[in-house]
């Protein structure tokens, strides 16, 4: 929600992200920017959002696929099985219905996406620069590449074309995909180009299988794409931590998912929680009817957790006011005000947008909010 004009907009609760919450004040906004938050409203213009409200900074969606979002709903997957439902994703991708920047410029157009999201990750298939999302005052689109390559021979020269594109100074940051599709050549050139790594880690049972033993539904998957798919000349080591490891060289470093990372590899990121974030996308996890989140957990170590919607693939829209409401009723051990830090200034911090005055609401910020209605 962004606020024009001069006017006070009150809620029965307000979440700065500074300080604690207060009840029944006033935001008062001139010029786009907020001047000040008081017991009454400033101006003759002033609306109360009613009795349900809570107002927050703009949310920061730290992990999306909007080039999927012209999908009407979540991929009908039965088992929900990941190999499953990349299959039913890859024969999307090659449907005559697929097209990455529509789906992109669709999802800008989403009500539900605009009204109070302030900024984007997205890992989107192809170099940033071939993209034209419509510029948007109000919402900031970080575009990170992503990298898919497990020939290690093949890869090498994939990673020269990339030099010689250019393609670390097209993007806010690179996507190598995952354990089981980047070979070591193409995860050590992201590591070099010293920029910010997204890579989905510890996302399902059947990728630690794969680390662990070699075996499993993701390296059939793989051999059905590729016959000669090796897993010991793809695979960096046998566990996540072997990829945390190496990710912590990156200036920063999100890991998607982590759904399935042990306590030492929890620790490890909470020791490098000034560079390496956890990604939760709450719904798609239901989706996939992972296990538990461990949520509580990763706090209680000190992990920076942020949120993300993911993509319309495994989720009904792309809502961050959603994704919280969801989180506050899966985890009634989480306080409300630790959910809306994870898509508040935990996000502005992990991207180093809060120096744009993102992620709180204080003197000088500019007036942009998200609004949940809560009993």
């Amino acid at each position: 929600m962004q606020v024009e004009h001069s006017y006070s907009l009150g809620a029965r609760w307000i979440h700065s992200m500074l300080d604690a919450p207060v009840e029944n004040h006033w935001i008062n906004i001139a010029d786009n920017t907020v001047e000040s938050i008081s017991a009454r409203p400033a101006y003759e213009a002033a609306q109360h959002l009613g009795e349900q409200s809570v107002l927050l900074p703009a949310t920061i969606n730290a992990h999306a696929h909007l080039e999927l979002s012209q999908l009407e709903a979540p991929l009908d997957v039965p088992s929900r099985s990941m190999s499953d439902w990349v299959a039913a994703l890859l024969a999307f991708r090659r449907s005559a219905e697929y097209d990455a920047e529509k789906g992109i410029r669709l999802a800008f157009r989403r009500p539900e996406f605009l009204e109070s999201t302030a900024v984007v990750a997205d890992v989107v298939p192809m170099r940033p620069g071939d993209l034209c999302p419509p510029l948007l005052r109000s919402l900031r689109w970080l575009p990170f590449t992503e990298l898919i390559g497990w020939n290690e021979s093949r890869e090498r020269n994939e990673v020269e074309r990339l030099d010689k594109a250019g393609v670390p100074a097209k993007c806010f940051g690179l996507s190598p995909h995952a354990p089981h599709t980047v070979c070591l050549a193409l995860l050590d050139w992201t590591v070099r180009q010293n920029v910010p790594l997204a890579m989905h880690l510890a996302e399902t049972l059947e990728e630690l299988q794969l680390l662990r033993h070699h075996t499993g539904p993701l390296l059939e998957m793989m051999r059905r794409a590729d016959a000669d798919y090796e897993p010991k000349t793809v695979l960096l080591g046998k566990r996540p931590m072997d990829y945390l490891q190496l990710l912590s060289a990156a200036p920063k470093a999100f890991i998607i998912h982590g759904n399935y990372l042990d306590d030492e590899e929890l620790q490890f990121l909470a020791a490098h929680r000034e560079t390496m974030s956890v990604i939760y996308c709450p719904r798609s996890h239901a989706y996939f009817r992972h296990t538990a989140y461990p949520l509580k957990k990763m706090l209680d170590y000190g992990v920076r957790v942020l949120l993300g919607t993911d993509s319309l693939a495994s989720t009904p829209d792309l809502s961050l006011a959603e994704e919280m409401r969801f989180v506050l009723k899966q985890h009634p051990s989480v306080s409300a005000e630790s959910v809306y830090r994870m898509a508040t200034s935990e996000g502005a911090l992990a991207f180093d947008l809060h120096r744009e005055g993102l992620g709180t609401i204080q003197t000088g910020n500019p007036a942009r909010f998200a609004v949940l209605k809560r009993s």
